[in-house]
């Protein structure tokens, strides 16, 4: 941390000393008739200090910390847990740890006021949230990051506090507790309906080993990928695997087999790659029109190797808190490590990732370097794949798409014929259809159509059928099985569809 300190020249009194402090410091200039110094923080405390003292009440004193200008009530209220803990002689994590609060304290700080604390506090973090009437307590991590900044204040200028560690404890905490499921917490019944009740954690802890704070605990689950605070949150039999299967992509014939070679063989048959001496990739991009199942193939190939899939849309990275979009990347990362073999699919990632020089926002930059150092660290090749979906490739940065980040990319286009046949073939699956509905004449009649506008079209054909055959004026309380027999879609249905589904892409 810089502290740029300027204020004005005088023989004697409070502004004669301070020259006289800061005139042997490295960053000190004289300019006309003012001084300025810059200080490293925490190495220069010491001239800081008697700084503070010096210049208290001086209104002509300005001050910059990191280059952003602060006041000077504001910079030294904030740095006086710092010199009193540089006074005292105090090693950091004694001073900011007491032992008093060793066993509850939860962010590396002792002016934050929340703890993980095994009593009925309102300053525990799980009494910020809601229970559902599902029985289901959600935790409100939005309102545990605005006590922690509450709470932090001016504090937030301490040098040694560690705010990316904050921002990652936050977003390790669960999402949810679920008292029936979770073991080590239990329901606190307050009278009333079921969403007025809260939880709390049962006695039993978990033995720390001696000496290490709960942040300290915290801190080594996020690096080695563990649970963090949530009993069974993020245990590796807790796996999501989707449903769907190479069975339900139609009219990607060729993506599936380089997806296959390029995601599923490193998961299923390493050996093959140790064989050859290749390492598999580590990134694969998936670009092209909307619609055209992307994300569909994603989850197929997941499914079809028993992979842990961890889907993450662009705009649930970003975050207006400080670290907390950067800590909600390491947490993703680290629970895909955690549950190897695992696929990560960013959706429109150019949402988030475009190219740097054109970003607004120098928070959007640090993002980007985030993902990819992250990409860089995945370690053992194969266990981890990252999948990034995009209509605008062109759009993302170019580091990404160098050797050993999202060097594999595959285009996913619209459908030819046959494809767009076999896509009716499974939208029409589960759909009762006239015998005489011809899929051929379907495929040919609807070229330009993307695989989202045919499962539309199909929907919409199933309403004209209800339309055409059932009146819904004088529709009964319940339909009589023999009229729902009578429903049966067909080529008229999918005519008059057609003109009111009409292709996507190029609209």
């Amino acid at each position: 941390m810089e502290i740029l300190v300027r204020f004005p020249l005088q023989e004697g009194g409070p502004l004669g000393r301070a020259r006289e402090v800061v005139a042997g410091c490295p960053g000190y200039r004289v300019e006309g008739e003012t001084a300025s110094v810059k200080l490293n923080l925490p190495s220069e405390w010491r001239a800081l200090y008697e700084l503070s003292v010096l210049l208290r009440g001086e209104g002509r004193a300005e001050y910059a910390v990191d280059g952003r200008a602060v006041r000077g009530e504001e910079l030294f209220a904030g740095l006086r847990c710092f010199f009193r803990k540089e006074r005292a002689g105090s090693l950091a994590r004694e001073w900011c740890t007491p032992r008093s609060l060793s066993e509850r304290q939860l962010f590396p700080c002792r002016q934050i006021h929340v703890y993980d604390n095994p009593r009925r506090t309102p300053n525990s973090w799980y009494s910020f949230g809601r229970m559902g009437e599902d029985g289901v307590f959600r935790v409100d991590k939005e309102a545990i990051t605005s006590r922690v900044v509450s709470d932090l204040g001016a504090y937030a200028h301490c040098p040694i506090l560690d705010l990316d560690g904050i921002a990652e404890t936050i977003a390790r905490l669960p999402d949810d507790i679920d008292p029936s499921r979770d073991a080590g917490w239990s329901y606190r019944q307050e009278g009333g309906p079921v969403s007025n009740w809260g939880v709390t954690r049962d006695d039993a802890r978990e033995e720390t080993p001696e000496g290490e704070s709960l942040f300290e605990r915290l801190a080594r689950n996020v690096r080695s990928g563990g649970a963090g605070v949530a009993a069974g949150g993020n245990s590796p039999s807790n796996r999501n695997v989707p449903a769907a299967g190479y069975g339900d992509v139609g009219g990607l014939g060729e993506a599936v087999e380089r997806v296959r070679e390029a995601v599923e063989l490193p998961i299923t048959h390493p050996e093959i790659f140790r064989r050859l001496g290749i390492k598999p990739h580590r990134g694969v991009l998936f670009h092209g029109p909307p619609g055209t199942g992307k994300t569909l193939l994603a989850r197929a190939v997941a499914h079809e190797c028993g992979a842990h899939f961890i889907a993450v849309s662009g705009p649930e990275i970003l975050s207006r808190f400080w670290g907390q979009s950067e800590a909600k990347l390491r947490a993703i990362f680290a629970e895909a490590r955690a549950k190897a073999p695992s696929i990560i699919l960013f959706d429109e990632i150019d949402s988030f990732a475009s190219a740097r020089e054109a970003m607004s926002e120098s928070f959007e930059a640090t993002l980007v370097s985030q993902l990819l150092s992250l990409m860089d660290g995945l370690g053992e090749p194969g266990r981890v794949c990252v999948i990034a979906t995009t209509n605008r490739p062109d759009a993302l940065d170019p580091a990404l798409r160098r050797p050993g980040r999202f060097d594999h990319e595959i285009e996913v286009g619209l459908p030819d014929e046959a494809g767009r046949r076999q896509i009716f073939e499974i939208h029409t699956r589960r759909m009762p259809t006239d015998p005489a509905l011809d899929l051929d004449e379907l495929s040919r009649l609807t070229r330009g159509y993307s695989g989202a506008d045919i499962e539309a079209l199909c929907r919409e054909a199933a309403l004209a059928c209800m339309r055409r055959t059932v009146d819904l004026r004088s529709l009964e309380r319940r339909i009589p099985p023999h009229r729902l027999d009578s429903l049966r879609v067909t080529t008229y249905d999918f005519r008059t569809a057609m003109k009111r589904v009409r292709p996507s892409v190029g609209r």
